[in-house]
């Protein structure tokens, strides 16, 4: 999840735990803290004023974190679904920082070396970096086409990203990590001065984006045709429980909308009823408060509880 607010004005390399502390809740830095020593930060990296980490969270795919300092302000994303400001996985890449600094390897010194490398073997770096990610494509040919055959490009490889095939709504983390390679690139040549050629990238993504984020008539044909309103509603809701990336903020309106539609507010509360009964039930089973399963479903709980009173508010149900 992307984020840009920050009250530091210090430079990366001054960072203190005080101003660490700034940033987070209390219950996410002692998360963050926790997952630092458990060793769950893996891949850190630092290039001048920037980390970046990977760190293993719920899921079986380690979440992709990046920290810069810009102009004096601390900007970071994380490829989590956590919705409410800094997350505990950027908490604990900011306090392997902290701690333990000497793990991160310096990109700066490997750039270094490379410059001073012939053509042939840094051809075959690059090939290996290919095989190793493929995504790693993107980059090459961002930096190597002429600005003129950019938007062609980004909006080719849009098409392909959100093709029927690959996207999956309910997951789409490998999507955004795609997207993020353009934004990111996009990113530096504005800071290098080049807003023109910064927009040329980013607007098919935007485009892109918007496009298939906001149209999910074409994702549920089936249930418009067998006129079965009740399990279209159904599904939907399920989509909005497990939802992602802000997904859920679109299917939310999307849920609120239909449901006047089709007149099923009352069914639609009583099935968010008992939603919000099975989820408060798990919590009489549950571990230790604040644990990632207790995370989730206090997530899920706050996101039903929203839901609900959309729909009694524009009802009189």
């Amino acid at each position: 999840m992307p984020t840009s607010a920050s009250p530091v004005t210090l430079g990366l390399g001054n960072i203190k735990e005080e101003d660490v502390s700034l940033l987070f809740e209390e219950k996410i830095l002692d998360r963050g803290i926790k997952y630092f020593e458990q060793g769950r930060v893996k891949r850190p990296f630092v290039y001048h004023d920037s980390l970046m980490a990977e760190c293993q969270g719920t899921l079986p795919e380690d979440y992709h974190i990046r920290v810069d300092m810009r102009e004096g302000n601390f900007v970071a994303s994380c490829t989590c679904p956590y919705a409410f400001g800094y997350c505990k996985h950027i908490a604990a890449v900011m306090v392997a920082w902290l701690k333990k600094p000497s793990i991160f390897k310096d990109l700066g010194r490997s750039e270094a070396l490379l410059k001073r490398m012939d053509k042939g073997p840094l051809v075959e770096i690059v090939m290996d970096m290919i095989r190793y990610d493929p995504d790693v494509v993107y980059v090459v040919n961002l930096r190597l086409l002429p600005r003129k055959e950019l938007s062609g490009f980004v909006q080719r490889e849009m098409k392909n990203i959100f093709s029927e095939e690959y996207v999956d709504y309910l997951n789409v983390r490998e999507i955004v990590k795609k997207l993020d390679i353009f934004r990111e690139y996009a990113s530096d040549i504005f800071r290098a001065g080049d807003p023109g050629t910064a927009m040329v990238v980013l607007v098919p993504v935007i485009e892109a984006a918007i496009d298939k984020y906001t149209s999910l008539d074409d994702i549920i044909p089936a249930f418009r045709l067998d006129g079965d309103r009740r399990r279209y509603l159904v599904e939907a809701l399920e989509w909005y429980s497990a939802a992602e990336w802000g997904l859920e903020r679109i299917l939310r309106g999307f849920l609120q909308k239909e449901t006047g539609r089709l007149g099923e507010e009352r069914f639609m509360l009583n099935s968010v009823e008992l939603r919000l009964a099975d989820y408060k039930r798990s919590f009489i089973t549950m571990g230790p408060k604040y644990t990632d399963e207790y995370e989730y479903i206090e997530e899920r709980l706050e996101r039903l509880e929203a839901l609900r009173a959309d729909i009694k508010g524009f009802t009189r149900v």
